[in-house]
């Protein structure tokens, strides 16, 4: 859908006399912008710019040349930056033109003379056709080049009787005698072609030789005597015969290979056609195309194929020689487009020779009769309508023909069309205008034709049948499905500019009235021309006419012409001012390298020009955006692009120019939708700017309309604020978006204007489809938080509604109900089922309240399809309405015998126990249980069973009367159950208020409640002996729980035994209460038997076990240190191994590395909690020596040793102050100077094993910034590879690389004792 236009011309005037007979070889230096070209006996060097001739070579004055020897081929050899001259006689000369001094030597040499010469892309071989002799036949020879030297690798004869080596292998199938002939007969079978051979008259009878792209093959045309005839044959790089093409009569002389390597290219003229041919390596025909001129009317001198194999070049010349043409051909979906048609008229501008530059595929240099050369350069560019309301027509260039098709209303593949446009003479150039729905379009006679697009014309008129032809808009007696162009005038262009017609482009509509177009005159000047438009008298007059520099690109905005120059810099024309663009800094506007299409738009309401490089370097002003752009289109809301990672981006033209970032291939966000994979090589035709419609073109030609997410959510954003709510749906429910974000996106708007989305609306399927996809989930701060992503700022929290499908489904049913009940029946129900909470006794309550009896039996059927049936029969059974259970039931597949023996029990029951059986089937036993509570006490044993069996005691308790009997069965039963559960202080609680006292007492005793417990006791009639019993049996039930002060105060208190409690007190090491207890009841000679000894031996005991966990800390670092130290030796080894690997073998995301790694053991989900699954994973851990984990057990048992000795300072204490008190001063000392140094040694040890090389290993793994590479050796190197099952560490091997934390708390030491020390 593209077309090629002439972006520039450069005419260049050399200082050289010649005639239409000059024989003239021509080629390029692209790399210094130089031409070599032979005149006469000289070749000269110019510069193709300014045209200067730099250096030159006299071929006779160096005796290289005789009269009347010629030079047949030039070739520029980069690679020593010298010209390869062939001379007609046979000799070859290389001029080196590199260094300060003329260098010119033969390098080699041809008796028998030399017609043509052709070099390999590569530069090695080089291929020689020698001249015809009567005598002897032509001779191809292949030389090899060694420096400057050519040395003859092969020779042979072009005319020889062998097809190839690519000769077909037939069995007999296919044979023309085989095959079925129709009407022509039998006869058909046997009769053969007649071929006619000879060579055209317009034949110039020289050969052409040309190499197929990566060198591998050459071909050869010429005039094979033996047929005398054209043929053509290809040979291989080292020199041997491939294939003959078939046998062709009108085969004519111009010849090139496709660098692609797949066709090679030349004419043929037939009876009534003039067509340029392809034929397969292989020599086989394989498609033409027909020239559009009559038979006999021209000659194809050579066709021309450019670098990048999709430009064809035709020269043809006028066989009465009044017109040369050259046209550009392009082909899509296998059809050929005339792109571009030049017609010269003078001698003195008809090309002598014609080449493309071999290094920008879309350079095309002349060298004319009069001695310019003309340097054309074209460029690609879409033909899109941009107007405001208007079809987005499409215009593709087919010589006289313009295809269009409106986008905006059909997508119609090329080379097919919607209606296409004919016109008198090829097509040149065209523009659409944005003040108005109109085209203007530039022949390549210098006429102008204006069209205006109508929606009001009929077919079958006259004044639209002369201009266009409706294909696929509607076709003969079809409507019309698009507006079509009106013919509004035509003009031709001034005198000033008719005669350098050839060079016109950049057509531009400025204003209404307005045309803008830039030309070069002969001296080579380029101008810009504005010509008003006068439609009523058919003529344009040029106003205004300014010399400019070389203009590259342009494009129209509000009025203005916007241009860029050949370095960037960007330029503005208003129609009466000329002035450089300036930016919002005052700065004049300048890209860092000159783009081949610029556009204006917006960004956040600042004016930006956009434009595209031939490199795919996108720029928003002065700002690289994209470095692998290919195509871009403005779209109302955002700048689209399509990237060399086959993905359409779309940036929002809200953002601020100041915040436009270079693009990622990725996705910026989960929900991200503006990126968008597309099919490899697709570039965008054009969008509908106020649509969601996107067109790409994929490189074989077919078209794709698709619709990006992006565009598709900012049209329904615009729908939903505009209250336009049936648009917005039809579009939402047509792209699969949620319907949810028709009320997320304003909710109280959405909800204040409820009835107006109903009424838009109108379908009840629609409706439906929307409540039922209601979910709580806010889409715009999920999916498609990305396009509301400044929501959280302009939304208070507290105005987003919570219970929004409630709050929605309310408001809906309040709306269906003003508006129409009977008509949004359907709807009404939806939106009670799909409530939270659905309400499916409402829904049957409204279907049973239905008087029409053919429409409860359609709400109820669609009831049934929104909820199961069987549930539905559950409700309605549990509404205990008999009749509307048997509705329900009828629209099951239930068995009549199942439902309706339960159904006749049942309505023989009482109301209460007939509701407590329905509600015990439907397993709604608080129901239930309210409903036999009714029956009571006759039913009290089923009541009991109930509450047992389902464990509903506190809701029996609350029912029940408080002093009844039968509540006090359900205490009962409620504590036997706790009692069973182990739960004995709750047993116990309920046991008492129900009287059983005993049992009370058990009860506590158990939990150790000895409060409860003396309570029920004293409540029981016990002797005094059973009561001392009970007293000293819950006493015991203390100590072994290790509350020693409350079975001492049972001892003194309750069973009068201060001895005992004395004792029990000094067991649990109460010190001071144990003391008191002794001067109380003056019992001091328990001071040396019994408190006395116990103090000794609880110092004794201290003093080892400080000790003890000091000698297995230190013991135990040191082994750490030791195990630390040779894995991290193993995992130096393993990281040199990993280094050693090529990286590049491994993906970010792969798992697998040259080393070891653990395998995974966390596969599976075992449900357990996170404090058992700590304690599976320390199970794995064991001190013996080498073992796995045996550095984290070693850190979790160093843990649990400072943790111990940390803890013992209350204990050390309490000792110390009973030691004193006693006397025991020396020993107090010893003790606590032993903690002391313990406490200090744990404090000094922290930091040396809990280092932050251990501590922060698991942080180090991983970050932003980390790849599994990364991860894996630094797991080598730190031994988490040996000691955890994934690259994250557990949460336990987390807990016990966390330092201990040491109190700083010195209030345990007595001072007393420090001074002593």
């Amino acid at each position: 859908m593209r077309n090629l236009i002439l972006v520039d011309a450069i005419l260049s005037k050399l200082d050289v006399s010649l005639t239409s007979e000059t024989p003239v070889c021509f080629t390029v230096d692209s790399d210094n912008g130089h031409a070599y070209i032979s005149l006469h006996e000289k070749v000269v060097l110019c510069d193709i710019h300014s045209g200067k001739i730099l250096k030159t070579l006299d071929l006779l004055s160096e005796g290289l040349i005789k009269a009347g020897d010629v030079v047949v081929a030039l070739h520029y050899r980069l690679d020593d930056m010298s010209l390869c001259i062939a001379l007609s006689h046979g000799d070859i000369i290389s001029w080196n033109t590199g260094g300060p001094v003329m260098q010119v030597e033969v390098i080699g040499s041809i008796a028998e003379g030399i017609a043509a010469m052709s070099w390999s892309p590569d530069g090695e071989l080089v291929v020689l056709f020698t001249a015809r002799d009567c005598n002897e036949p032509a001779s191809i020879y292949l030389l090899v080049c060694h420096g400057s030297e050519l040395e003859p690798l092969t020779d042979f004869t072009f005319c020889t009787d062998a097809f190839g080596e690519a000769e077909f292998v037939t069995v007999g199938w296919g044979k023309k005698e085989t095959q079925f002939h129709g009407s022509e007969g039998k006869d058909a079978a046997t009769k053969k072609e007649v071929i006619q051979h000879g060579v055209r008259t317009t034949d110039d009878g020289k050969p052409r030789i040309r190499w197929i792209g990566d060198g591998r093959f050459f071909a050869v045309s010429a005039v094979d005597d033996a047929v005398g005839a054209r043929k053509i044959r290809v040979w291989t790089r080292e020199g041997a015969l491939h294939s003959t093409s078939e046998s062709l009569s009108g085969l004519e002389q111009c010849l090139d290979w496709r660098p692609s390597g797949n066709l090679i290219t030349s004419s043929i003229t037939n009876k009534n056609k003039h067509q340029i041919a392809f034929f397969e390596r292989n020599g086989l025909r394989h498609g033409e195309f027909t020239l559009p001129f009559s038979i006999d009317t021209v000659k194809v001198r050579e066709v021309l194929w450019n670098t990048e194999s999709n430009i064809l070049c035709l020269w043809l010349e006028e066989l009465n020689m009044t017109k040369t043409h050259v046209q550009l051909w392009t082909t899509k979906n296998y059809h050929w487009y005339l792109k571009q048609a030049l017609e010269f008229h003078t001698e003195d501008t008809k090309p002598q020779h014609i080449s493309w530059d071999q290094l920008d595929a879309t350079v095309l240099y002349f060298f004319s009769s009069a001695g310019s050369l003309t340097k054309f350069t074209f460029d690609w560019i879409t033909h899109a309508n941009t107007y405001s309301g208007c079809d987005h027509e499409v215009a593709v260039v087919d010589g006289k023909k313009l295809l269009m098709t409106p986008f905006r209303v059909m997508t119609v593949p090329p080379p097919m069309c919607a209606y296409s446009l004919e016109f008198t003479s090829p097509v040149s150039s065209l523009s659409f205008c944005q003040s108005e729905n109109k085209m203007a379009v530039l022949l390549n006679n210098g006429d102008v034709a204006t069209y205006i697009f109508d929606n009001k014309f009929d077919l079958q008129s006259d004044e639209l049948q002369k201009g266009v032809t409706v294909q696929a808009a509607g076709g003969t007696g079809f409507k019309i499905n698009s507006s079509l162009p009106k013919l509004s005038a035509t003009f031709k262009l001034p005198e000033e500019l008719s005669s350098c017609a050839y060079s016109v482009r950049h057509l531009n509509w400025l204003s209404q009235t307005l045309l803008c177009l830039f030309r070069s005159d002969d001296s080579g000047r380029s101008s810009l021309c504005v010509l008003s438009v006068d439609e009523q008298n058919s003529t344009l007059r040029l106003e205004n006419e300014k010399n400019v520099d070389l203009v590259t690109a342009t494009c129209t905005s509000k009025g203005r012409l916007v241009l860029q120059y050949n370095d960037g810099s960007v330029w503005v024309y208003t129609g009466n001012e000329y002035s450089a663009y300036q930016l919002g800094n005052g700065s004049n506007l300048v890209f860092p390298v000159a783009c081949q299409s610029i556009q204006v738009c917006t960004f956040d309401d600042q004016e930006a020009v956009v434009g595209l490089s031939q490199r795919y370097r996108l720029f928003v002003n002065d700002k690289e955006i994209a470095t692998n752009c290919t195509s871009f289109s403005i779209h109302d809301d955002f700048l689209l692009l399509t990237t060399h990672s086959h993905t359409i981006r779309c940036i929002n033209r809200a953002t601020p120019l100041n915040k436009l970032s270079s693009l990622s291939d990725g996705k910026t966000h989960i929900f991200d939708e503006t990126v968008r994979r597309v099919e490899r090589g697709s570039r965008i035709v054009t969008c509908v700017s106020d649509g969601t419609s996107v067109i790409l073109q994929m490189p074989r030609g077919n078209l794709e309309g698709i619709h990006p997410r992006a565009l598709v959510l900012s049209t329904v954003r615009k729908m939903l604020d505009r209250l336009a709510y049936k648009e917005a749906f039809l579009l939402m429910h047509r792209h699969r978006i949620n319907m949810n974000l028709i009320c997320d996106h304003d909710r109280k708007c959405f909800l204040q204007n409820v009835s107006l989305f109903i009424e838009q609306l109108q379908s009840t399927t629609y409706l439906n489809q929307f409540i039922t996809d209601l979910h709580e989930e806010d889409v715009t701060q999920s999916m498609y938080t990305a396009f509301y992503c400044n929501r959280l700022k302009d939304v208070p929290p507290g105005q987003v509604l919570p219970n929004k499908v409630d709050t929605v489904c309310d408001a809906l049913i309040s709306s269906f109900q003003h508006l129409n009940s009977d008509k949004y029946l359907l709807c009404i129900l939806t939106a009670h089922v799909r409530k939270s909470t659905p309400q499916l006794e409402t829904a049957l309550q409204l279907i049973k309240s239905l008087k029409d009896i053919n429409k409860s039996e359609e709400a109820l059927k669609y009831l049934a399809f929104l909820v199961d049936v069987n549930e539905l029969y559950d409700v309605a059974l549990g509404m205990y309405d008999f009749d509307l259970v048997l509705m329900v039931a009828e629209k099951s597949q239930k068995d009549p015998k199942e439902y309706l023996l339960f159904l006749n029990h049942v309505r023989k029951l009482d109301s209460s126990y007939q509701k407590y059986t329905i509600d015990y089937h439907l397993k709604r036993y608080s129901k239930a249980l309210s409903h036999i509570s009714n029956c009571v006490p006759e039913r009290f044993t089923e009541l009991l069973s109930l509450v047992k069996e389902q464990r509903l005691y506190l809701e029996a308790m609350q029912i029940l009367p408080s002093a009844s009997q039968e509540r006090e069965e359900v205490v009962l039963a409620f504590a036997d159950y706790l009692h069973e559960k182990k739960r004995f202080e709750e047993a116990g609680v309920l046991y008492s208020q129900a009287s059983y006292h005993q049992m009370a007492v058990s009860c506590f005793t158990e939990s150790g409640s000895w409060q409860q417990a003396i309570i029920s006791i004293q409540k029981l009639s016990l002797s005094s002996s059973k009561r001392l019993d009970l007293i000293q049996k819950l006493s015991e039930k203390l100590k072994l729980m290790r509350k020693y002060m409350d079975s001492a105060t049972l001892l003194e208190v309750y069973a009068e035994q201060p001895e005992e409690a004395i004792t029990t007190l000094i067991e649990g090491h109460l010190w001071e209460d144990s003391l008191r207890l002794i001067e109380r009841y003056d019992r001091a000679d328990f001071i040396d038997t019994d408190w006395k000894p116990a103090v000794e031996e609880c110092r004794q005991q201290l003093l080892s076990d400080i000790s003890g966990n000091l000698t297995d800390l230190l013991s135990h670092k040191e082994r750490f240190l030791v195990v630390l130290q040779t894995n991290k030796s193993k995992a130096d080894l393993i990281g040199e191994e990993f280094r050693d690997v090529d990286a590049d073998m491994y993906s970010d995301t792969s798992s697998m590395t040259g080393g070891s790694a653990a395998s995974t053991t966390h596969t599976r989900s075992t449900g357990r909690t996170s404090k058992n699954q700590k304690k599976a994973q320390r199970k794995k851990w064991s001190l013996k020596e080498g073992s796995k984990f045996e550095d984290l057990a070693l850190l979790n048992e160093m843990k649990k040793l400072i943790e111990r000795v940390d803890k013992l300072r209350d204990e050390v204490r309490s000792l110390l102050l009973a030691m004193v008190k006693v006397n025991q001063l020396q020993a107090a000392t010893q003790l606590q100077e032993v903690y002391s140094n313990a406490l200090s040694s744990a404090i000094a040890l922290v930091p040396q094993v809990w280092s932050s090389e251990v501590v922060n290993s698991s942080a180090q793994l991983t970050g932003e910034n980390s790849t599994v590479n990364s991860i894996l050796e630094s797991m080598a190197k730190l031994n988490i590879s040996n000691s955890t099952s994934n690259a994250t560490a557990s949460a336990a091997e987390l807990e016990v690389k966390r330092a201990p934390i040491i109190s700083s708390d010195s209030t345990w030491k007595l001072s007393l004792l420090q001074k002593l020390m």
